[in-house]
């Protein structure tokens, strides 16, 4: 359940961080999500005692978390340029890039075993991306092809986060280093941001606005708890599912909200695509 949990809010969170995007810039837009999780886990971490102090920053752990945060909040940037320029079910497929530089940082760097399943995974992928994509394909646009090209490189600063915090998880729990990251962001982005910005906002951009806050706050604890209490291949091919979460709820949240949701354009294709970019997730995140 909590796999599952994990897999819907971050399928969902696409879909309602593209009307706030419209109307304010990224960078604020990621200052605003970043304070809001500096607070919530601030506080988590307080009440348990466990806030981070110097010790933490010891052994150049300094260094891995400089590059987690740089990571993480490129691709964040990333994420969301690209979202202004794509849709959310596209982000959501092209992002799904990530976890393959993953699995061949951790066999370069971590000496973990990459498998004939992994590279039959590997060659699926690419295959589901195409027929995903056959859409724009015939009627390719120089901002959706600029668009695609910033979510590949959002995906590369991510795979870059989660290998700097797979070397950080040997001293540090996860909670104490996003909470680091979310703090040290929300600070060297504030000269940036433009909080006034966010008065531009109707009632209902401001409801998807929290929406996003709390979404990347609970999201990762969701995850955090989940990968406790199960194994992580089977947490990580839950979370492959990922994009048909976004599939669905773009068009639930179409129906709901159109004047604030544009339906995309599925067709048996489209879908099957996606089908077959999860199957290749799965298979790659599922080991003996």
């Amino acid at each position: 359940m909590l796999s599952v949990l994990t897999a819907a809010l971050w399928g969902s969170l696409p879909i309602a961080l593209r009307p706030v995007v419209e109307k304010v810039d990224p960078i604020t837009v990621t200052w605003t999500r970043y304070l809001v999780a500096t607070a919530g886990l601030g506080g988590f971490l307080y009440w348990q005692g466990h806030l981070p102090g110097r010790a933490q920053f010891a052994d150049r752990r300094w260094l891995f978390l400089l590059l987690a945060l740089l990571g993480f909040a490129g691709n964040n940037f990333g994420f969301l340029y690209g979202l202004r320029m794509t849709s959310p079910s596209t982000v959501q497929i092209v992002i799904q890039i990530a976890p393959i530089l993953v699995i061949f940082g951790a066999v370069r760097w971590f000496g973990e075993h990459f498998g004939r399943q992994q590279w039959i995974g590997v060659g699926i992928l690419p295959v589901g991306m195409l027929i995903f994509f056959h859409r724009q394909l015939s009627g390719f646009s120089e901002s959706f092809g600029l668009g695609i090209l910033v979510l590949l490189g959002s995906a590369v600063l991510w795979a870059g986060y989660a290998l700097a915090q797979k070397k950080l998880l040997r001293d540090m729990n996860s909670i104490s280093i996003m909470w680091i990251i979310y703090a040290a962001g929300s600070v060297l982005m504030l000269p940036a941001a433009t909080p006034i910005s966010l008065s531009v906002l109707d009632a209902t951009r401001w409801w998807f606005l929290l929406a996003c806050c709390l979404n990347s706050l609970v999201s990762y604890a969701f995850f955090s708890e989940a990968l406790a209490v199960w194994p992580a291949s089977r947490v990580s091919a839950v979370v492959a599912t990922t994009p048909l979460f976004t599939v669905a709820f773009t068009r639930l949240a179409a129906w709901l909200w159109p004047a604030y949701i544009a339906p995309e354009p599925l067709d048996p294709l489209t879908l099957s695509g996606a089908g077959i970019v999860v199957i290749g997730c799965v298979l790659m995140a599922l080991r003996k």
